[in-house]
């Protein structure tokens, strides 16, 4: 492990893989992790949650503390037994802080890099508390830039969090040179494995009953982790609450509902943005195809070392839609329409506009 110094460096390039949450982004960031020249991020926005986009000028000592204090809120959805598989920390062999309430940093994103975390994370602390004030995205960038001093070799990296493409409108003005990456996934196979999951269970909530309260999740400007409400929010709901809510399990049509929802306003998001479209069965599909592609749209290269290592981690799963009944599948296929709608139609406009002249 190298130094955290603050020597210069070249500047990295970016990345972000934005979908809609249980739409093999996890799969994403495996695969880029084994890339030798992509920091592959992984959950960090997700993790910090309600503070990962405010405010927007901040010191390091602030900035740090996001990243470092753990939310008891947000330890009901990320913990070893809520998200046994995504919650990497609970691995660690003799962990220096607790997994059930872990510093957001050390959830997912830091044993995701390193084998120890730990030493990761207090060579982090020492570098970024003693930024001075700055604009966030200075602290992302320097943050980052750390990260790839640390693990080394790194040329570009590429963040990917659960549910980020809520978020694209945001995530473009902090990171407006960054490569977008859409990865999308049928919309109810997703929309079913969203059911079960204990964090979009917290945001289907959120979604149903602070909505009319005039708290929109999904608000361009004010959604989870840039509105200034949602740290009170989390603040006053503490562990019961939270630990009350994801024990519902929401209905089909709910749960159509809200994938609809997220993925219309998040491409209303990108704007006039032109990302790689990577569709989860595409690539387990084909995955040398749109493995090489997608190194390509990084400008990271295809290393046939890369391409051995990884073609095989995409697995075809069966779908969901199986268990259902008639009547229960016709209900998340027509709650989902109006997103695979909106998606459908974005990625014509996209098609239309790469083959333009």
């Amino acid at each position: 492990m190298m130094p955290c110094g603050d020597h210069a460096a070249p500047a990295l390039r970016g990345g972000l893989i934005l979908g809609s949450a249980r739409c093999g982004s996890t799969l994403v960031s495996q695969i880029l992790n084994a890339h030798p020249a992509v920091l592959s991020v992984s959950e960090l926005f997700a993790a910090v949650g309600h503070n990962a986009f405010r405010p927007g000028h901040l010191d390091g000592a602030r900035f740090w503390a996001h990243m470092a204090t753990p939310s008891r809120a947000m330890s009901q959805v990320a913990n070893p037994d809520a998200a046994p598989s995504e919650f990497l920390y609970g691995r660690v062999p003799q962990p220096a802080h607790d997994p059930w309430n872990c510093p957001p940093i050390l959830a997912v994103a830091l044993p995701h890099l390193s084998e120890n975390p730990d030493a990761m994370f207090d060579m982090l602390a020492e570098h970024m508390r003693r930024r001075p004030a700055a604009p966030l995205a200075a602290h992302y960038d320097a943050l980052f830039q750390a990260m790839a001093r640390q693990v080394g070799g790194r040329e570009i990296w590429v963040e990917r969090s659960g549910g980020s493409l809520v978020a694209s409108a945001t995530l473009r003005e902090i990171f407006p040179d960054a490569a977008l990456v859409l990865l999308t996934r049928n919309g109810p196979d997703t929309a079913l494995s969203m059911r079960d999951y204990p964090a979009a269970r917290l945001a289907i909530w959120c979604w149903r009953r602070l909505g009319p309260m005039g708290l929109d999740l999904l608000h361009p400007r004010r959604h989870f982790g840039r509105g200034a409400a949602w740290p009170l929010i989390a603040a006053i709901s503490g562990r019961s609450g939270v630990r009350r809510i994801v024990a519902r399990r929401p209905g089909l049509a709910e749960i159509g509902a809200f994938w609809s929802a997220l993925t219309i306003r998040g491409l209303q998001g990108l704007g006039n943005a032109r990302p790689m479209i990577l569709r989860y069965e595409d690539l387990c599909r084909d995955p040398r195809i749109w493995i090489e592609r997608l190194g390509a749209h990084l400008q990271a290269g295809a290393p046939a070392a890369w391409l051995d290592r990884t073609v095989g981690l995409p697995q075809p799963r069966p779908s969901r839609l199986a268990a259902l009944s008639s009547a229960e599948r016709d209900e998340i296929e027509h709650a989902c329409a109006p997103g695979e709608a909106a998606l459908a139609a974005y990625a014509a406009g996209v098609d239309a506009a790469a083959t333009r002249p």
